[in-house]
Parts: structure tokens; C-alpha cells; sequence
């Protein structure tokens, strides 16, 4: 998820025993080790201004790459836990490394979890596997699940502010706090894995009427788990559905954008044997759909991630991948653009927040 929502997380897990025995700092190493992951965007950018030669594909390799390994967490959780230990050893503040270690420990760990929740994919097996893994089951932005998380902390906070001088209950309290926002939110993730089901059941029966020989997948929009981008992939077709389930007749859904499948020609086998379509179809979890045309003597190749698109039930992707290959069957494009440069991001927000809010 967003890392704002990443360093929210991990603060509520501080709230579960650490912030009571340690005190306020396991509240800030927690956050801190939960964001931390999320700063290997800046790996690409630096390596390019130490001469290295990055592409736009590099960075699609590095983020959620190693910083987010549940195998290499605990490596993670020593340096954090380890730094933090260092500059306050001295002073009257100085805490227990182990538990420090632990804390952040939780909260590096959360961050992977969360991610692994989305359809973005997270590596969580390096170095043993780059396999990117995805349950699909909410968004990288959501409008109930980080409220979750505020309403924790806050609360957390006014209660020790308002018993500031029983210690004993401050501690009762708080803790049961932070595992209830835990849980909460933890069952807001589960809900989320059911309500995905729930959108392919209705597609699956509502449209298809239960014939076999389908694939279906389910995303959900960005800000809610109650609003679903459903994919079903025929022998012939592309289907995209936009399901709501707060939709007035819960047994209807909208109508689907179709789209042909394009035949396997030898332009299409050319492109998908470069390194770019490789790394592309790795990313996208090979939910990938080509399209052909030939266009001033140039072979264009493109080719959609059909998880993510501009609007609900689209059949285009938001970041294509374009190959170039000219007559003499070089290569003489292949990079990412924009399914619908003319649409700003104020625009796309306000059409997405529209979409919520009207099933």
C-alpha cells in the first residue's frame, strides 16, 4: 500500500506490548522500520547519477524487490533496531536491544504482508525466488483501511493523555486498543479476499452462466474493496467487468468492454522474445494482452497488463508496453506509454472517486 499507510501500520503494531514496556520510542522505530522498504525507489535514481546504465525497467525489478523479503526482514530489523539502539544507548532512554529488535522485527515484516495484499506484486522470497506474489484482495490506496489505523493511534494516544497517572490501566488499555485496530483492520484485509470471490461469482454466473473453459481474475479499484475491475479471459476474447457491491440490484453487473483476441503472428513472437516483454510479463503476472498493427512500413506491437486501466471495466492498460521492430525485424523501440496521455492525474482521481461513490 502507500507508504503512508505502511508507517501507520507499523506504529498499530507497536500499540501490541512494545510502545507499553519500551515506551514512546518502539511507536517511532516501528514506523520508521515499516517505511524504510519503501525507499528502494530511490535505488535506480542513484545508481543512474553513479553512471550505471538504468532503464525504465530496472525500476520495476527494484521496487518490492529485496527491501521487501520476508527472508531478509530480520537483516533489515538488526540495522534499524540496531542504529536506533546505538544513538540512545546513552542516555536516560536507553532501551532493551532485543525487544527494540523485535519491535521493529513486526513492523518490517507487516510491511511486506501489506503489500503482498495488493495486485502490485511483492518478491517476497528473495533471494531464494523473484516470484512476485499478490492476493489481490485490496488497493494501494484505501479509504477505510488507513482510517482504521488512525483511529488506533489516536485513540491510543488520548488514552494515555487522559490516564496519564494510572499506569497500570493506561497499559491495560492502550494494549487492548492496539489489538482491536490490528484485527480490525486484519479482518478488513480478509473481507477483501471474500468480496474478490464474491465479484468473480457473480461475473462467472451472471454473464457466463457457469461455462468452463474461462479464466477469471479480480482487482480491486483504487481507494475501496467494494468496488472490483473483473477480467475473464476466453479461447477468443477479453471481458472486463466493473462490479460494485453496493450496486442497487447486487445480482446485475455492468456491462463488459470486449475485446478479440489478436493471432500469434511472427511480429508479436519477435517482440515477446526481448528482454523488455520479459520483465514486463514478469511484472504483470502474465495477465498480458497484445495488440498488432503495421503502420508506415513499422511493426507495433502492444501489449496490455490487464490488471490495471483508466476506467473500471477498460481494456487498456494505464502504462502499455510498446515494441517498435522496423523492416529489417530490429527492434527499434520498446518502453512503456501512457494508454490515455491526455488524461491528467486530477482528472483520473476525480473520475476514480466518482466511480466509488456511484454503484
Amino acid at each position: 500500500m502507500d507508504t503512508i499507510t505502511q508507517g501507520l501500520l507499523g506504529a498499530a503494531t507497536a500499540q501490541l506490548g512494545f510502545r507499553q514496556k519500551i515506551g514512546r520510542d518502539a511507536t517511532w522505530v516501528a514506523a520508521a522500520a515499516a517505511v524504510l522498504p519503501d525507499l528502494d525507489i530511490f535505488i535506480s535514481p542513484f545508481l543512474a547519477l553513479t553512471g550505471s546504465e538504468i532503464d525504465e525497467f530496472s525500476q520495476v525489478v527494484i521496487h518490492r524487490g529485496a527491501s521487501h523479503s520476508l527472508v531478509l526482514a530480520p537483516f533489515f530489523s538488526l540495522i534499524i533496531a540496531g542504529l536506533w539502539w546505538w544513538f540512545r544507548r546513552n542516555g536516560r532512554h536507553s532501551k532493551p536491544f532485543w525487544l527494540l529488535y523485535f519491535c521493529a522485527f513486526v513492523a518490517t515484516s507487516t510491511h511486506s504482508l501489506l503489500d503482498w495484499c495488493t495486485s502490485y506484486g511483492t518478491q517476497l522470497l528473495l533471494p531464494f525466488s523473484n516470484a512476485r506474489f499478490a492476493l489481490d484482495a485490496a488497493p494501494i490506496i484505501d479509504i477505510i483501511y488507513t482510517p482504521i489505523l488512525i483511529i488506533t493511534l489516536s485513540t491510543c494516544y488520548l488514552v494515555r493523555k487522559i490516564i496519564s497517572k494510572d499506569r497500570v490501566r493506561r497499559v491495560r488499555v492502550t494494549l487492548i486498543i492496539g489489538w482491536v485496530g490490528i484485527v480490525l483492520s486484519t479482518g478488513y484485509l480478509a473481507t477483501g479476499k471474500v468480496l474478490q470471490q464474491w465479484a468473480i461469482a457473480k461475473v462467472s454466473t451472471g454473464y457466463f452462466k457457469g461455462e468452463t473453459d474461462i479464466r477469471y481474475d479480480a482487482y480491486p479499484r483504487v481507494g475501496t474493496i467494494f468496488l472490483w475491475r473483473v477480467v475473464a479471459e476466453t479461447p477468443d476474447s477479453w471481458y472486463a467487468f466493473r462490479v460494485h457491491h453496493f450496486s442497487s440490484n447486487p445480482h446485475t453487473i455492468g456491462k463488459p468492454e470486449v475485446v478479440a483476441k489478436v493471432p500469434e503472428n511472427q511480429w508479436i513472437s519477435r517482440a515477446k522474445k526481448t528482454k523488455g516483454f520479459k520483465t514486463y510479463d514478469w511484472f504483470a503476472r502474465s495477465r498480458v494482452r497484445p495488440e498488432y498493427k503495421k503502420l508506415n512500413g513499422f511493426h507495433i506491437v502492444t501489449f496490455h497488463d490487464m490488471r490495471y486501466s483508466a476506467s473500471s471495466n477498460g481494456t487498456e492498460s494505464l502504462w502499455p508496453l510498446v515494441v517498435e521492430i522496423d523492416p529489417m525485424n530490429n527492434v527499434s523501440f520498446i518502453g512503456r506509454r501512457t494508454a490515455r496521455p491526455g488524461v491528467s492525474f486530477k482528472k483520473y482521481a476525480a473520475q476514480t472517486w466518482e466511480d466509488i461513490w456511484n454503484p
